[in-house]
């Protein structure tokens, strides 16, 4: 599973990108690419899904048994007509060969509702999910429905504009409690047409320190070209770690660079980072060790940092596994130069180096994140902007990651 979460942990859309030695793995895979996990739809709805090279049938499983399949896959993508009862479901999308092994899944989160009818969905926290508070909130609701009233654990916090993709914030305490949130959806007479709920924990946040090394990893950022020259590229096969140059860790040669100076995303803000550390490190006289990691050490710091978990952190995790950083939970305390990774609705992710927030001019609530990264869409190296929202290819605000790198004086013993 690893290898498949490194290929979505830095793509753009469905059929994208990255990390080395993930061939197999994209031969194995499978994905849900319509209905948008979080999305609402009406039943019977078709799902549509692509596939690995090996993958000789897929069938669709809803928690208590299967519901689809097995369905014969033809040129790596099919569909299935699914018809089932109103509700929220979780479905798993399992990929088979053709001995009918099972070789890896992708689960999806879709409410389903009825014919025409009023509805509203909190597509992000998900069900059961614990996040670390704040909680950011998102929506998704029938056009006929006009305001959203939220409540937590039967409080009123606040009502949102169901088509506005401004976060919804709520400073909730953090505990190990589940909360329950409700969603009641109003027209524009105050009718009450639709309820949601979904049941999470707020975890405790972090009270984040600032620190100087934000400082060189901007500067760092101002030596790479922008114009296409340092471009994103994404190898069908072999092993390659995605960086622009060559990379050193106490003397040894820990990453060779791409001659034409391509790069996928976390391996270039892997490059960022080491380095950054290598910079201060010289200045400072140090030993050139983060921290007493070894070289051995550093693999799996640099797999932690690739992200081992689908719609889970990787910078965050790999400086908090060896006593170099901490994560950043608060969206207000984040500053240029954190490193970030974020998944959208669809499944879909991406690693990157804060810039700044994108704001609504009304009243400046964070609507989406100003980056730097490698990407197609900006060929290559370059400055990005991507935004929140409820489904699709927008960021859920859940699985959004902030980490920041202290300065040596400042790390924490690991081992």
């Amino acid at each position: 599973m690893t290898f498949l979460i490194l290929l979505l942990a830095c793509s753009e859309k469905a059929d994208t990108d990255h990390e080395a030695d993930v061939g197999s793995a994209r031969d194995t895979a499978v994905r849900v690419l319509v209905p948008a996990n979080g999305a609402s739809v009406e039943s019977p709805f078709v799902l549509s899904f692509e596939a690995g090279a090996d993958v000789h049938a897929v069938r669709l499983d809803r928690g208590v048994g299967t519901i689809v399949g097995p369905t014969l896959v033809e040129d790596g993508a099919g569909e299935l007509l699914v018809d089932i009862d109103a509700g929220r479901w979780t479905f798993t999308l399992a990929a088979e060969d053709a001995r009918g092994a099972q070789l890896s899944t992708h689960e999806v989160v879709i409410r389903v509702i009825e014919v025409e009818e009023s509805f509203v969905t909190i597509t992000s926290p998900r069900e059961g999910a614990a996040l670390p508070a704040p909680i950011s909130f998102t929506f998704e609701a029938s056009d006929d429905v006009a305001s959203i009233e939220l409540s937590i654990d039967g409080d009123v916090v606040g009502s949102a504009d169901p088509h506005d993709d401004s976060l919804f914030t709520v400073p909730l305490e953090g505990s190990a409690d589940p909360r329950l949130a409700e969603a009641r959806a109003y027209d524009a007479g105050g009718v009450l047409l639709a309820t949601d709920d979904v049941e999470f924990t707020a975890l405790p946040g972090t009270d984040s320190d600032e620190s100087a090394f934000n400082d060189r990893v901007v500067e760092r950022l101002a030596t790479y070209p922008t114009d296409g020259s340092y471009g994103y590229y994404w190898p069908e096969d072999g092993a390659w770690y995605g960086t622009t140059q060559d990379l050193w860790y106490l003397d040894e040669l820990v990453a060779p660079g791409d001659p034409a100076h391509r790069s996928f995303c976390v391996g270039l803000t892997w490059e960022v980072f080491m380095l950054s550390f290598a910079e201060i490190d010289a200045e400072s006289g140090g030993d050139g060790s983060l921290n007493g990691v070894s070289l051995a050490d550093l693999v799996d710091f640099r797999i932690d940092w690739f992200v081992r978990d689908l719609n889970g952190d990787g910078p965050g995790v790999a400086l908090e596994n060896y006593g170099l950083g901490e994560r950043v939970t608060e969206l207000e305390e984040v500053q240029p130069g954190d490193f970030i990774q974020f998944w959208r609705h669809s499944g879909s992710g991406h690693n990157a180096i804060f810039i700044d927030w994108e704001r609504d001019p009304e009243d400046d609530a964070i609507t989406g994140v100003r980056y730097w990264s490698t990407q197609g869409t900006t060929d290559g190296v370059g400055y990005n902007e991507e935004f929140f929202g409820s489904t699709g290819s927008r960021i859920d605000p859940g699985y959004f990651y902030a980490s920041r790198m202290w300065m040596p004086e400042d790390w924490v013993p690991w081992r």
